[in-house]
C-alpha cells in the first residue's frame, strides 16, 4: 500500500496540531490509523505476539513523545514507519535474534480455512513450510524489504525512505532476496 493512499484520508496537520495541543483524542485517532500496519511490520520483524505488542507500545509512546517535536520534514507515515524498523533492531539486537519463526512469516494451522479438504490443507501447509524455510533463510536486511513491498505494497522510494537508503539500493536489496528465494525454491518447484 502507497504511503500517500495509508494516510489520505486523515487530516494528519490537524492531528498533529491537536496532539501539540494536549488533545489525547487526536492521537487516539493517530494510533487507530496506523496501529494494524505498524504491528504487522513488527510482527513480521521480531515473530512473536507478545513481543510485537510490546514493541507496539514502545513505538507509540516514541510517537507521542515525539510528535511534540514533529514538524512534517517528512511524511507522518515515514517517520512512524522509522521509528518501528529503529525499534525492531532494537528488540532483535537485544536479544540476539536474526531469524523470524516460521509461523510469523506464514501463519498458524488455526488461520487455515477449515471448509478446505484435507488434503488441499496439506498441500497448503506443505506450501507454507516449504515458502516459509525459504524466507527465513534470507538476511532481516532482505526480509524486511519483502515485507515491506510485499505486504505493505510499498514504492521502491517510500521503503529508500523509510530505511534511509537509495531506491537503487532497495533494489537491489529486493533483487537478491527474490534471488535467494528462487534459488531456495527452484529444487521444490513440483511441490509448490
Amino acid at each position: 500500500m502507497n504511503l500517500e493512499v495509508l494516510h489520505s484520508n486523515v487530516d494528519e496537520r490537524g492531528l498533529v496540531g491537536a496532539v501539540q495541543a494536549g488533545d489525547r483524542s487526536a492521537f487516539k485517532a493517530i494510533y487507530e490509523h496506523y496501529e494494524e500496519r505498524i504491528y504487522n511490520l513488527i510482527y513480521y520483524s521480531v515473530g512473536d505476539r507478545a513481543t510485537a505488542q510490546d514493541v507496539l507500545q514502545i513505538v507509540f509512546m516514541k510517537v507521542y513523545r515525539g510528535l511534540g517535536k514533529f514538524r512534517f520534514e517528512s511524511q507522518l507515515a515515514t517517520w512512524i514507519y522509522r521509528i518501528a524498523i529503529n525499534e525492531c533492531s532494537n528488540q532483535n539486537r537485544r536479544h540476539g535474534r536474526e531469524h523470524v519463526p516460521i509461523e510469523a512469516v506464514l501463519g498458524t494451522g488455526e488461520e487455515m480455512d477449515l471448509g478446505t479438504a484435507p488434503d488441499e490443507m496439506h498441500l497448503t501447509e506443505e506450501r507454507r513450510r516449504i515458502i516459509g524455510n525459504a524466507l527465513l533463510a534470507i538476511g532481516p536486511n532482505l526480509r524486511t524489504v519483502v515485507v515491506l513491498r510485499y505486504l505493505d505494497g510499498m514504492s521502491y522510494q517510500e521503503i529508500a525512505d523509510l530505511l534511509k537508503c537509495s531506491p537503487g539500493t532497495v533494489a537491489s536489496r529486493l533483487s537478491r532476496a527474490l534471488g535467494q528465494l528462487e534459488e531456495r525454491l527452484r529444487p521444490l518447484r513440483r511441490l509448490l
